[in-house]
């Protein structure tokens, strides 16, 4: 008889189900919604660079950044050697100067020059390196380099821009002193806002003209 029992006990020990342990059960389900999470995460990290591709494909985008990385690498090379371009710099203030009071002698003799100074009768303007346009032709560089075409075109861009750059400002000092001789209320003016917004006209002007003349389609 106690046999028997301790039978039946066992078979219902047996036959009797088990339930799971709350416990185990939240770490069941932890484990599962970490897994989803990784996975999620994986196809995120998979997707990204695709993505960043996508991106640097269209060259709305991929413009202008390459613009901002050359004009940071030229201005940054320019500005560490700035110190040992003290000497040519102010000579090319004097050249400047000197190109600009040639102009001027083709219309008046009421001109003079000395040095980085020019004087147009009596009115007088201090050349220094910001009025040599040496930042235009730095950002029209930097918008040629980024631009696909060859590199025997840059080259080429980038030499006449600039070179039609240095002209184009001499043209606006010697604008500068005749409305600073005739009109000095508008000196100021003229200076500060109208040939600031010129300069960038001029700058996207010559770009698109070197684009036009010299980059293959």
């Amino acid at each position: 008889m106690a046999n028997a029992v301790r039978s039946t006990l066992r078979h219902g020990s047996r036959g009797r189900p088990r339930s799971v342990p709350p416990s185990g059960g939240t770490l069941f389900v932890q484990r599962e919604t970490e897994t989803m999470s990784n996975r999620e995460d994986n196809t995120a990290r998979a997707t990204l660079p695709a993505h960043l591709r996508a991106a640097w494909t269209n060259p709305q985008i991929r413009y202008p950044l390459l613009v901002l990385l050359y004009l940071f690498t030229i201005g940054s090379a320019f500005n560490a050697v700035l110190e040992d371009l003290r000497g040519p710099l102010q000579e090319l203030e004097k050249f400047t100067a000197a190109s600009v009071h040639i102009l001027l002698r083709i219309v008046t003799e009421l001109t003079t020059h000395r040095g980085n100074l020019v004087t147009l009768d009596g009115f007088a303007v201090s050349i220094i390196i910001e009025c040599v346009g040496l930042l235009e032709m730095l950002i029209y560089s930097a918008c040629v380099f980024a631009f696909p075409a060859p590199i025997r075109a840059r080259l080429i861009g980038v030499v006449l821009g600039c070179a039609a750059i240095f002209v184009f400002n001499l043209l606006r000092i010697v604008t500068l002193l005749v409305v600073g001789r005739h009109w000095s209320m508008y000196f100021d003016f003229f200076h500060i806002y109208f040939w600031q917004a010129t300069l960038i006209a001029m700058i996207v002007s010559v770009l698109y003209g070197w684009i036009k003349l010299f980059v293959p389609r």
